[in-house]
């Protein structure tokens, strides 16, 4: 069945052109977004494997480390070594790939970009000389896989893991955008995954310090029309606020969840949604912040980095109390579709420190 439903020809011709852009001798980069998640890290074991390579060969790159605990768990039980991205450094390889994500992510970062295979909208075409965009796939990985299996590609227990884990993550376990070719593929490697791995990923060890953040931040949560916000202070790891933000969504009634929290010299914003419907959490944080720091993200999860600085010479001050109550404001009047395309501005002549 999953040989019939896959377009076979069309994978075998791109396979074939993939192949025969990589010559033996070639060192290629795989190139993976900033803070790299399950999709894009089984992505590029998949395409390393179609290519015959090894992590000397062929190594994995990211601008931004991975953050997430369970990517990091995921990251370490694999055996996933990502190293540090340099512009400069990526100019010596032969060939640069990207899977999961596209050149124009990376702007002036990534010097030229050879081979890209993604499964997101929104990115205009040709900037690559092999490009495989599939967007109505709901993972990069059910592409990959798909290569894995026209290839006759033995898929090993630990490549098998990731893929599963890659597909379940970006559908949210099946559930969303997800199509017949992310089903069977997801079926395909059922069998080959190793669940003991599974599990460890989808339960990660969590510092103290996150009960200690934990307890101080439920003594404040309200839930009003929907949505939770809040902003933890100063934390010591920006992954605690994403943690937060993914525990706050669990809550009955809880539609959309706002968590910041002060991480050096940076406000970073973590923003959930159910995506369940036709609110989008990358555009409402575009929306917000673009114009005063880096923002985006998915449909159901999307992060804003926005240098205190910046804040402070929009909205006036960068005291904890008066910054969450501006957040809620702002996600309040962007969500009920009360503030207009270009985001919501605060008013002149706020002060603090």
């Amino acid at each position: 069945m999953f040989h019939l439903i896959m377009d076979q020809a069309f994978t075998r011709q791109k396979l074939k052109e993939l192949r025969a852009m990589v010559g033996e001798g070639d060192r290629v980069a795989i190139v993976l977004q900033d803070d790299p998640d399950p999709d894009g890290m089984a992505s590029a074991m998949a395409l390393r494997t179609l290519l015959g390579r090894n992590k000397q060969t062929t190594p994995l790159f990211a601008f931004k480390p991975v953050t997430r605990p369970e990517n990091r768990t995921m990251e370490h039980l694999l055996e996933i070594e990502i190293q540090p991205a340099d512009t400069e450094q990526l100019r010596a390889f032969d060939k640069i790939a990207m899977v999961d994500v596209q050149p124009p992510y990376f702007s002036e970062k990534i010097p030229r970009a050879d081979i890209v295979i993604d499964h997101h909208t929104g990115y205009p075409g040709g900037a690559a000389e092999f490009e495989d965009v599939r967007t109505k796939y709901g993972a990069t990985a059910t592409i990959m896989t798909e290569y894995l299996v026209t290839a006759d590609e033995k898929i090993s227990e630990r490549l098998a893991t990731a893929l599963l884990y890659g597909i379940r993550s970006d559908t949210l376990a099946l559930s969303r955008r997800v199509t017949d070719d992310d089903l069977l593929a997801f079926t395909r490697l059922v069998r080959l995954a190793n669940y003991s791995m599974l599990r460890q990923i989808d339960r990660p060890e969590l510092p103290l310090s996150f009960a200690q953040i934990l307890a101080r931040a439920m003594k404040r949560m309200v839930v009003k029309d929907r949505l939770v916000v809040l902003n933890l202070g100063r934390v010591e790891r920006d992954d605690l606020i994403v943690q937060m933000a993914d525990f706050c969504l669990q809550f009955e009634g809880v539609a959309w969840v706002a968590v910041a929290g002060k991480l050096g010299s940076k406000l970073v914003i973590s923003v959930r949604n159910h995506g369940m419907s036709g609110d989008n959490a990358g555009e409402v944080v575009k929306n917000l912040f673009a114009d005063i720091g880096s923002a985006g993200g998915h449909r159901n999860m999307s992060k804003a980095v926005i240098p205190l600085r910046a804040w402070r010479r929009r909205e006036g001050t960068t005291h904890d109390a008066q910054v969450e109550s501006r957040l809620r404001e702002l996600f309040s009047a962007r969500i009920k579709g009360e503030a207009d395309d270009g985001g919501v501005r605060s008013a002149p002549g706020r002060t603090g420190n």
